[in-house]
């Protein structure tokens, strides 16, 4: 084989080398993202409170328990119908609508509270013979106050959902009909926070029910623990609500709402922890991972405005350039006069300038 021949085909490998590494590009780097923490639920929901849309969930649409977060339906409920200021008294006969194992106040017979003041004791203390009171005084029966329930929770969307009482209690009390979803229940956490009664309510550690006849003033604290023993870092954390709840075929279960130090708002729908730790450690542990991996929609993007452009001074040597003189008007040729014996000439016409 000829040298110049090896030379020919060494250039043209060299060159087909060179395009193939400018064409293929290198294997990018992946970049793992964080994994999602490991926690004991059964199912749950992490919604974005500004736009409502779910960030991440576990088994969204399975058949749940709702426990005393039902009563963030018999508020809603209540305050279609009721006024803030109408009184209501406590009665035996309300005490007796209510199983002795529900969460309950030892509010006392004949008592007289405002709807506001029932309101604070259920959705704090999560007490059960208020949201009996509401529920009795909105539609005169449980039964009656439950298809108001229902009616609600089809207008919000919640197409797997039944309630059959007032207070969240289930087959454990005889009340084998009531069910919903994580999915649903934060459609219903979405509208109970847009609720500005609700809203202030839920966000208090602790309130004082007011002396009334017949009754003394007394403090009562919120089950949520997140207020007191699973307490955030205050620097970074706001907890503005929402709704504990439990019972044996429930578990442990919480509806929660908390606020960064940047003014985000995430809402999780929790169900089915096993224990009271396993509940609030794995609650924190989702919103602590929302917080610092999901971006929400009203952050601001940080833009770059742009310098003014600067426009440059003329040299000390370039001077406007000088507009030249009109050059002088050519003259028209003159007609030569004509002879005695010659015809006249045509006219010569000027040029232009």
């Amino acid at each position: 084989m000829k040298t110049g021949n090896i030379h020919t085909k060494i250039i043209t490998y060299l060159i087909i080398a060179a395009m193939l590494i400018g064409v293929i590009p290198a294997e990018p780097v992946k970049v793992s993202a964080a994994k999602r923490p490991s926690v004991q639920a059964s199912a749950y929901v992490v919604i974005d409170a500004s736009t409502g849309k779910t960030i991440y969930s576990k088994k969204a649409g399975k058949r749940i328990y709702p426990a005393s977060t039902a009563k963030l339906m018999t508020a809603l409920v209540t305050l279609k119908h009721l006024k803030l200021n109408k009184k209501i008294t406590m009665t035996k006969n309300i005490k007796n609508k209510v199983p002795g194992d529900a969460s309950a106040l030892s509010l006392k017979n004949g008592a007289r509270y405002t709807v506001e003041q029932y309101l604070n004791m259920m959705l704090i203390a999560s007490d059960a013979c208020s949201a009996v009171t509401l529920a009795v005084e909105t539609s005169g029966s449980i039964s009656g106050f439950c298809k108001l329930m229902n009616k609600t929770a089809k207008k919000l969307g919640m197409k797997h959902s039944y309630f059959d009482n007032p207070m969240g209690l289930d087959r454990g009390n005889g009340y084998n009909k009531i069910h919903t979803t994580a999915a649903d229940m934060g459609k219903l956490a979405k509208a109970a926070m847009k609720n500005k009664v609700i809203r202030k309510i839920v966000k208090k550690s602790k309130y004082k029910v007011p002396k009334v006849k017949g009754a003394k003033s007394f403090t009562i604290k919120s089950t949520n623990r997140l207020y007191s023993s699973y307490k955030f870092n205050s620097n970074k954390y706001k907890v503005i609500g929402t709704k504990t709840g439990t019972t044996n075929a429930a578990g442990h279960v919480l509806i929660a709402t908390v606020k960064n130090s940047e003014g985000n708002e995430v809402i999780i729908c929790y169900f089915g922890a096993k224990t009271t730790d396993a509940l609030y450690t794995g609650i924190k542990k989702l919103f602590e991972y929302t917080f610092k991996h999901h971006k929400f929609e009203n952050e601001a993007v940080p833009t770059v405005t742009p310098k003014p452009t600067v426009t440059p001074k003329p040299t000390a040597t370039s001077k406007p350039t000088a507009t030249p003189k009109p050059t002088a008007t050519s003259k028209p040729t003159a007609t030569p006069k004509s002879t005695a014996t010659s015809t006249p000439m045509a006219t010569v016409t000027p040029m232009a300038t």
